[in-house]
């Protein structure tokens, strides 16, 4: 150490005075904080940050029933101002109502032609709670899963952000054939419960809309994240739409970013002018494509997906292997949901508003846009959906329609027909004076109860 000088009066001190008794706090103070300030540097990278918090997240003694996934924080908000970090957290709580219309006199199953419905369960989830159904034909519920995202904030509060109306119950659940779950809560979190709603993982990475799973049990799912992309708003951040790979525990493998994927590909022209912001994609549907149209147009090879872009009024092909949109469309409809390929290789969506502001289930020839059948509202066939909607043609030739925000279900058959109709008999609202959304609904096509359900 380099030795500090001293007056020419005081030298006969210097034996004493040059280790003064504070000296040694204060080197050790000063090198506290030099450690400090490295280990700030050191962690400044978001990869090495989201390794550190992930390892304590999953090192804490106290860990509730289940696998936990935290995800990586990917927005570095000491770049933002309060206002824009403020317009994000509006961005991300997002979400869907319980319900929005006027509760109906009809309640139940009100349709049933016992010779034309299907006989499957039907499995379908409902605005008043986070909460799974599956029902028989004649409205009887069967089983049940439930969990609710209190449970999951009160365990990891710095994980999972406090409850908001979009966690009140599921936008999408995916029933597995062992009688397991996946279930998202809108804008949030993807979790998986057994068939007794026993937690087995979740993963709190901003889980919205829709997911699937590949043959070997992978799971993509719809992703979001907010920020501010200068090339499409200076200022004003926007909701960026992610297909992420989870294995089948629920733990992440890549994201693929929807943005880049248009940017990238011969379709970028369908994505909005600079100056846009706020929800600017709304990406509500993810089916992997199996193959059966690859012989009208490559674009459809097995393992791509077939997306669903409300705000773009497009549905979409993205290719995983390259993370670029190889085949894109626009035709008649607008704010579509849920467009699937069927059997006979033409696709099947549920059209919001664009039947005249009213809607219609399109059945289109994906390689001309021709409409090949639809079951459109009218005087006679009253159908009406702002915000969801599906349509899913049957084993047994008819169509499930979910005029999802009016709490109702319908089997119709090839002409029309109405054979089978159901209305959401739970309530939703401050004074439970609304129907129940019912986001989605599926009927199995095994007649028979699933053996997992024999013990019931």
């Amino acid at each position: 150490m380099r030795e500090v000088p001293v007056s020419a009066g005081s030298r006969h001190q210097r034996g004493h005075a040059r280790r003064r008794p504070w000296r040694v706090p204060l080197i050790i103070a000063l090198g506290g904080l030099f450690a400090l300030a490295g280990l700030r540097l050191l962690l400044s990278s978001d990869g090495i940050r989201g390794m550190v918090r992930s390892l304590v997240t999953r090192a804490e003694p106290d860990s509730p029933d289940g696998q936990w996934n935290p995800v990586r924080p990917v927005v570095a908000d000491d770049r933002l101002s309060p206002e824009q970090r403020e317009k994000i957290k509006r961005l991300l709580s997002l979400g869907y109502a319980g319900g929005t219309r006027p509760a109906s006199v009809a309640s139940g199953v009100t349709v049933i032609d016992e010779t034309l419905a299907s006989r499957g369960l039907r499995f379908f989830i409902s605005g008043h709670a986070p909460e799974a159904m599956l029902m028989t034909r004649d409205g009887e519920i069967v089983h049940a899963w439930r969990y609710a995202y209190e449970d999951l904030h009160a365990s990891r509060p710095a994980v999972f952000p406090p409850p908001v109306s979009a966690t009140g119950c599921w936008r999408r659940a995916r029933l597995l054939p062992d009688g397991d779950l996946l279930a998202i809560y809108e804008g949030h979190a993807l979790i998986k419960l057994d068939r007794r709603s026993r937690l087995i993982w979740s993963y709190a990475g901003k889980c919205h809309h829709d997911l699937d799973l590949d043959a070997g049990g992978n799971i993509y799912v719809l992703t979001r994240e907010a920020d501010v992309v200068p090339r499409l708003h200076p200022d004003d951040p926007v909701l960026l739409d992610y297909v992420t790979l989870l294995d089948h525990d629920g733990v992440f493998q890549r994201k693929i970013p929807l943005l880049e994927a248009f940017e990238n590909s011969p379709y970028a022209g369908l994505l909005p002018k600079p100056g846009v912001s706020g929800d600017i994609f709304h990406t509500n549907t993810l089916e992997l494509l199996d193959g059966r149209l690859v012989d009208r147009s490559p674009a459809f090879r097995a393992g791509n997906m077939l997306i669903s872009v409300r705000e773009l009024d497009a549905i979409a092909v993205l290719d995983p292997r390259t993370e670029t949109i190889v085949w894109a469309a626009k035709g008649s409809w607008s704010r579509q949901h849920e467009p699937t390929v069927l059997a006979s290789g033409n696709i099947l969506l549920f059209d919001n508003v664009g039947h005249r502001g009213h809607s219609c289930v399109l059945e289109i020839d994906p390689v001309s846009l021709e409409s090949i059948w639809e079951y459109a509202d009218g005087p006679q066939t009253p159908l009406f959906s702002e915000t969801c909607g599906a349509g899913r043609r049957l084993a047994n030739g008819n169509t499930l329609i979910v005029e999802s925000d009016n709490g109702r279900a319908l089997e119709v058959t090839p002409d029309t027909r109405i054979v089978w109709e159901y209305y959401n008999p739970h309530r939703a609202g401050e004074e439970r004076e609304l129907i129940a959304a019912i986001p989605d609904m599926e009927i199995l096509p095994d007649e028979a109860y699933p053996v997992w359900l024999s013990d019931r």
